[in-house]
């Protein structure tokens, strides 16, 4: 075998099991998700919030911008979850409000049928999105 072939065949042999777990499968159907972000003021008490609503088909390997701030990239996506990753440390809202202010994670999971919910984690001012996989 001269070395071009065995060049090509090494190259093929590696590849092959990259088409296998999904590396170089792109048949998934992009995803419609609806991400909302509400603006929040710890200092001001008459802060009227704005509402940001921004739909977006996630792509594995897509980021987003959100609201002039936060990115979020698709890291994989399947019909019934979809897993990101932030470009900034979120906290994910507790039942009953509450939030992690020393958190650093960055990856979560959307599942399909319930929302998630991220906050800024800071008790100044920040923001609080809301991602809903939708039909």
């Amino acid at each position: 075998m001269t070395h071009r072939h065995l060049t090509l065949t090494t190259a093929l042999a590696l590849a092959l099991p990259l088409g296998g777990c999904g590396v170089l499968d792109r048949d998934q159907a992009p995803v419609p998700m609806t991400i909302t972000a509400n603006d929040w003021n710890g200092w001001d008490p008459d802060h009227e919030s704005t509402e940001t609503t921004t739909e977006v088909e996630a792509v594995e390997g897509q980021t987003v911008r959100v609201d002039d701030g936060l990115e979020i990239t698709f890291t994989d996506v399947g019909d019934d979850e979809v897993e990101i990753r932030t470009s900034d440390a979120m906290s994910p809202v507790k039942e009953g409000g509450g939030i992690d202010l020393t958190t650093d994670e960055m990856e979560f999971t959307v599942e399909r049928g319930s929302a998630l919910e991220l906050a800024t984690p800071t008790m100044d001012a920040g923001t609080t999105y809301e991602l809903v996989l939708t039909d």
